[in-house]
């Protein structure tokens, strides 16, 4: 049997539990490449990515093609993020990149400046003239 015949005969007979977990790949592995999360949210959807994958090709009939196919799939991802990455670097469309954590900086420039209740505190001319 070829590969071919063997990824045709896997996605034939896919079930819902293999299904599951290659949806788990794609998305974990789909958080893991972009570079505008955090490190620690990164690492830990690589990981997520790996074990899935690892359950995913162990509840395969036949683990190498389960393997193949979650290559395919990966390699599927990774062009499309070059595709999209390319498209957005000819336009012109890179203005921000970075991480999206809570920083300092960005934390104090997001809240508004703190404004005094009104009709709380009385003002000074209120006090003196009573």
């Amino acid at each position: 049997m070829s590969l071919l015949q063997s990824l045709a005969l896997l996605l034939t007979e896919m079930g819902f539990a293999q299904l599951a977990l290659a949806f788990v790949v794609v998305a974990a592995y789909s958080l893991a490449i972009n570079s505008s999360l955090d490190a620690t949210l990164r690492t830990g959807a690589g990981s997520t990515a790996f074990v899935a994958g690892v359950a995913f090709a162990a509840l395969t009939p036949s683990w190498v093609s389960g393997v193949a196919f979650l290559a395919l799939v990966i390699a599927a991802v990774a062009a499309f993020a070059a595709s999209a990455w390319l498209l957005s670097a000819m336009l012109g469309l890179r203005a921000e990149s970075g991480a999206l954590g809570a920083s300092p900086e960005r934390a104090e420039t997001r809240s508004p400046a703190q404004q005094p209740a009104r009709g709380i505190a009385t003002t000074t001319a209120a006090v003196r003239t009573l």
